[in-house]
């Protein structure tokens, strides 16, 4: 079933030039959406229709910026997907440097607070909606990087309080949580891991799908699809919800 068009739509994107945030952007402009995209490093290889913007989102001041001259100019946004984040390198908590664990906190938690705080007043009432790139991390732990698991049940805690708070406006606030998904980041992260060569990689990566009960990892295009469905008319009676999409882990 086709998802609806999005012309005349306006959605801001944090995280856009890469990854998810990427396929994110490229989706939207595909069904006619005026996209923004908030991210430090620029685009090299997506649709130029995307409007980028220089933000560093742990800044106050640089989200700040972002969201008056995106008021200035479009008045208002329909969607705003906050999929900016990181995933830090394995470690335990014993050998985790405390600089390391505010890094991650501050890309993964205080800059979602302030996409959602500094924009939330652009949000069309009634129809606005806002959707968050959370993790299976979200609800479960792993003894290999805490800070990304607080950072992700931070999340879905800020999720559920905003979306009660901005319902009063009717604007709905979702989520989905990815299982492993083949980016480039995770495959450079499982890398980095092992070691070892790419056979290794197919190998470390199989052992994911083999977990799940489809027996294969989901795709960042079905992470889309559910981020889509989220964010537009057809799940007007969902908020507050983080959607796992894992193929059952």
């Amino acid at each position: 079933m086709m998802l609806p068009n999005m012309s005349g739509k306006i959605a801001v994107v944090t995280g856009g030039s890469s990854g998810i945030g990427a396929a994110i952007v490229n989706r939207f402009l595909e069904k006619g959406a005026t996209v923004i995209s908030l991210d430090l490093v620029k685009p090299t290889n997506q649709n130029q229709q995307a409007i980028h913007f220089d933000c560093d989102l742990t800044h106050e001041e640089s989200v700040s910026l972002a969201f008056t001259d995106i008021k200035k100019n479009y008045g208002s946004v329909d969607i705003i997907c906050a999929n900016a984040g990181i995933v830090p390198a394995w470690s335990r908590i014993t050998d985790t440097e405390f600089s390391d664990w505010k890094k991650v906190i501050d890309v993964n938690v205080n800059s979602l607070f302030l996409t959602i705080s500094k924009g939330a007043e652009l949000l069309k009432s009634g129809t606005g909606t806002v959707v968050i790139t959370g993790s299976l991390n979200s609800w479960k732990g792993d003894a290999n990087i805490a800070s990304y698991v607080a950072s992700k049940h931070a999340a879905l805690g800020l999720l559920k309080s905003a979306a009660l708070d901005l319902g009063r406006e009717g604007i709905r606030v979702n989520g989905v949580a990815p299982g492993p998904i083949a980016t480039q980041a995770l495959i450079s992260r499982v890398k980095s891991r092992i070691k070892k060569d790419d056979k290794d990689v197919e190998s470390f990566i199989q052992k994911f799908a083999e977990a799940t009960a489809l027996k294969r990892i989901a795709t960042i295009d079905e992470v889309v699809n559910t981020i889509d469905f989220l964010a537009n008319e057809q799940s007007s009676g969902i908020t507050g919800q983080l959607i796992a999409v894992d193929c059952g882990v």
